[in-house]
């Protein structure tokens, strides 16, 4: 990986942790979208530049991988560093780091370049490619699983877009979706199991006041249940398709 590596620092705080005093997934989400946008802000290329080029960074694909939850109280390092450009794909690294630099989280993520005006994905510019340390070599694209289809639905949930479930681009965040798709799994996984894994792969945007349904399917691997996610909009067009695995306490 050639492109500029950027970290910072983060206090976990009470109302980022569960019940067992450990930070939340979603809040590990907004770590790594926090410090992306931090980056691309320290490099004079974030909110401003990007609304007077009528440009957005949209999610495409996460996969994050969990070795330790940071606790209650401690504090951690998230960092990012830009991997590939190619076409209107760029990739991005993420870790978390403890305060003895030992890795507690990382992630792979994919994102499209798109014209906000007319919703479509453009070619990123060379202008980007060279801000972000990047050169036109570096264009090997993350390799991120695909998330198998629902066989049999175990479980159902519904939610309506919130105010507060809106980024700035106008639709749902995307963690917002990751806290969907957890809150679909039973409780009595999320009391004796942990999260180690989430793939997210996004595909359509949703909006304030729609009403979405997570469907979920549960398979049994060993010490590990894996869970297949999709979310739908009423009228029963695909959003999102998840997939969660869950380590045995």
């Amino acid at each position: 990986m050639s492109g500029v590596l950027t970290g910072k620092e983060y206090e976990v705080h009470f109302y980022e942790v569960d019940y067992k005093k450990k930070l939340l997934m979603t809040r590990i989400i907004d770590y790594f979208n926090d410090v992306a946008i931090y980056q691309s802000e320290e490099l004079g290329i974030g909110f401003d530049y990007m609304i007077e080029n009528n440009i957005a960074w949209i999610l495409y694909k996460w996969d994050i991988n969990i070795i330790r939850y940071p606790k209650y109280g401690e504090k951690v390092t998230a960092r990012t560093i830009p991997n590939a450009f190619k076409k209107f794909y760029g990739c991005r690294r993420f870790d978390v780091l403890d305060s003895k630099g030992d890795t507690l989280a990382w992630a792979n993520s994919i994102w499209l370049l798109v014209d906000t005006k007319n919703k479509k994905p453009i070619k990123i510019p060379k202008e980007l490619r060279e801000v972000y340390g990047l050169t036109e070599e570096d264009n090997h694209i993350l390799k991120i699983g695909n998330i198998d289809k629902i066989e049999q639905v175990h479980n159902s949930v519904e939610f309506k877009v919130r105010y507060s479930d809106i980024d700035t681009n106008g639709h749902v965040n995307n963690e917002k979706y990751a806290a969907w798709i957890i809150e679909s799994v039973p409780v009595e996984t999320i009391l004796n199991y942990t999260l180690v894994n989430i793939k997210i792969t996004y595909k359509k945007e949703s909006v304030y006041g729609e009403k979405i349904q997570v469907l979920t399917d549960k398979m049994e691997k060993e010490d590990l249940l894996v869970f297949n996610h999709k979310i739908i909009k009423s009228d029963g067009e695909e959003l999102t398709l998840g997939q969660t695995v869950w380590k045995k306490n």
